[in-house]
């Protein structure tokens, strides 16, 4: 399988989207990494973020374009978008991974072997890194998934 990188950002507000993977009827994505921080001047600012499904509508952000890990492999068959100007209609409650983070840290997560969170093989389906609340004035975060397909 075919391991690709997507990556984004965002001033995050509360209910804001930092990174949606989209999927696509001829794929399923398996989400197995995720890396977050924030490139702004240090501050002692907070965030809630989730890692959640969307079903239905995939919003309106602006187009990232997945990198092949191995170079020898084609492009990926999903997509994904950043900073979205229209949300992700996101399935309430499917919340696959939720954290709080200071500005001042880094957080990762990686999948247990087995344990990846997997985009469906539907149109306008998907997961998005959206951000719940800010603590403190709005904060630029960066965001990092890897993927297989």
């Amino acid at each position: 399988m075919p391991s690709y990188s997507i990556d984004g950002q965002d001033t995050n507000t509360g209910s804001t989207t930092v990174l949606g993977l989209d999927g696509t009827t001829t794929a399923r994505g398996f989400v197995y990494d995720l890396i977050m921080g924030s490139d702004a001047t240090p501050a002692d600012n907070a965030a809630e973020f989730n890692l959640q499904r969307f079903a239905t509508a995939n919003g309106t952000g602006t187009a990232v374009t997945p990198q092949p890990l191995d170079p020898a492999d084609g492009a990926a068959r999903l997509s994904a978008t950043e900073a979205h100007s229209t949300e992700p209609t996101y399935t309430a409650n499917a919340i696959m991974l939720h954290w709080a983070q200071n500005q001042r840290a880094t957080f990762r997560w990686v999948a247990a072997p087995g344990g990846e969170i997997i985009v469906p093989a539907t149109s306008d389906s998907g997961v998005g890194v959206i951000c719940q609340t800010v603590a403190g004035s709005t904060v630029n975060f960066n965001c990092t998934i890897h993927y297989r397909e």
